[in-house]
C-alpha cells in the first residue's frame, strides 16, 4: 500500500495550546516590572530572576543547621511526605479494608469520618505543634491525617463495589474467608 500523506503541521493548534500561556506569562511579567519600576519595597522581575539563579545554582550546598540549599529542603519534605502518607497507608488500607467488608463496622465508624474529614489542613497542624512540640513530627501528622480519610473512604468504596456474582461464586466454591480475601476483593 501506498504510505499515508504526512499532514501538514496544525499551526491553529499551536496558536490555540501553546500561544495563549505564553502571552499570558508575558503579561504578568510585564505588569510586574510596570508596577515595580520605581518601588524600593516590591523586587522586580529581573531581580526576583537573579535571585532565583543563585537559589538554583547550587541546590545542595551546607552552611550550618539553618542556611542549606533549596535541594535539601525539597529533599527533606519529600521524606516528609513519604512518611505521612505511607504511615496513612498503612492504617488507612487495612481500616478501610475493613469497613469495606463489614457493615456494622462501616456503620460504627463512618459518622466519625465523616465529622474529621472536612476538617482544613491548617486545622490540623496546630493541633499536630501542640501534641508533638516539634515542627518535623506536626508537619508528618499534618500529611497523616489529611491523607487517611480518602485512603479509607476509597478503599471502603472500592471493597464494596466488587460485583455480587464474585462472592456468590467464593460460597459455592466453598473458599475459606482468607481466600475470598486475597483472591476476590483485594
Amino acid at each position: 500500500p501506498a504510505p499515508l500523506p504526512r499532514a501538514p503541521f496544525d499551526w491553529r493548534g499551536l496558536w490555540l495550546r501553546v500561544l495563549p500561556p505564553v502571552f499570558g506569562l508575558a503579561l504578568l511579567v510585564a505588569v510586574w516590572a510596570l508596577l515595580t519600576m520605581n518601588s524600593s519595597s516590591f523586587p522586580t522581575p529581573l531581580a526576583t530572576f537573579d535571585a532565583a539563579v543563585k537559589l538554583f545554582a547550587d541546590p545542595f550546598y551546607r552552611k550550618g543547621p539553618n542556611d542549606q540549599g533549596i535541594g535539601w529542603n525539597v529533599l527533606f519534605s519529600l521524606q516528609r511526605v513519604a512518611v505521612g502518607f505511607g504511615l496513612a497507608a498503612l492504617v488507612g488500607i487495612p481500616l478501610g479494608f475493613m469497613l469495606g467488608r463489614f457493615e456494622f463496622l462501616s456503620r460504627m465508624v463512618n459518622p466519625l469520618v465523616s465529622l474529621l474529614r472536612p476538617v482544613s489542613p491548617l486545622a490540623w497542624l496546630p493541633i499536630g505543634l501542640l501534641v508533638f512540640k516539634a515542627a518535623n513530627p506536626a508537619a508528618v501528622w499534618t500529611i497523616f491525617i489529611c491523607s487517611i480519610w480518602p485512603m479509607i473512604i476509597n478503599t471502603a468504596v472500592g471493597v464494596q463495589r466488587v460485583p455480587q456474582d464474585y462472592p456468590d461464586v467464593a460460597r459455592v466454591l466453598n473458599l475459606s474467608p482468607w481466600k475470598v480475601t486475597t483472591k476476590i476483593l483485594l
